[in-house]
């Protein structure tokens, strides 16, 4: 997590895949890059060298991932959220889907927005059925009634705006679905959050 204003300098040391969630959205003009100098430019007078101190009194957080959702054909890898880094803000997960399944209704009291990495995911809803191959994200609104279904191995990042919670999830039980395959997985997803002081 990096806070608004912190200067950092990225660097990759190798292959990288990454999300960047960025509130408010990036523009070019608030992500204030600062030229660097090259072999062989005039030189600069201190005044032009001089690099601004830190905007905030705090580092980068390295929060680590927790497996929040372990079934036999799905795995959520929460990032950022209730259980990941204790904040009821934001949430954002990494799913995998190793297998063609489904999940129940479900009408969530928060706001998400999907990125999807790998295979496709399909959105039943009133309307009817929304497709988002990879490569395209998608956004659903707070109580927006869905069910999800992967056609396919999928890989796709949730973000939850309050951050996710089972209850906030308003779910529909539902025999056969990805969640409810082993009774174990939903019991261990709840037991996760309110081992948790949400919010803190």
């Amino acid at each position: 997590y990096l806070p608004k204003g912190c200067r950092v300098r990225v660097s990759y040391p190798g292959p990288t895949e990454i999300v960047a969630i960025c509130l408010p959205a990036y523009s070019p003009e608030t992500e204030h890059v600062e030229k660097e100098q090259k072999e062989g430019d005039a030189a600069s007078t201190d005044a032009d060298t001089a690099k601004p101190a830190h905007k905030t009194d705090s580092a980068p957080t390295l929060v680590k991932s927790v497996d929040v959702v372990k079934a036999p054909t799905l795995t959520i890898t929460e990032y950022f959220g209730n259980v990941a880094s204790s904040n009821s803000t934001l949430s954002a997960c990494v799913a995998k889907v190793v297998e063609p399944c489904s999940e129940a209704w479900q009408c969530p009291e928060f706001a998400e927005w999907v990125l999807v990495l790998h295979g496709t995911l399909h959105l039943q809803h009133a309307d009817g059925t929304t497709i988002i191959p990879a490569g395209s994200g998608v956004y659903l609104e707070a109580n927006e009634r869905v069910k999800w279904v992967w056609p396919e191995a999928c890989t796709y990042v949730p973000i939850c705006m309050p951050a996710f919670t089972p209850d906030g999830c308003w779910r529909e039980q539902e025999e056969g679905s990805a969640k409810d395959a082993d009774p174990e997985t939903l019991a261990e997803l709840h037991k996760l959050h309110t081992a948790k002081d949400i919010g803190k």
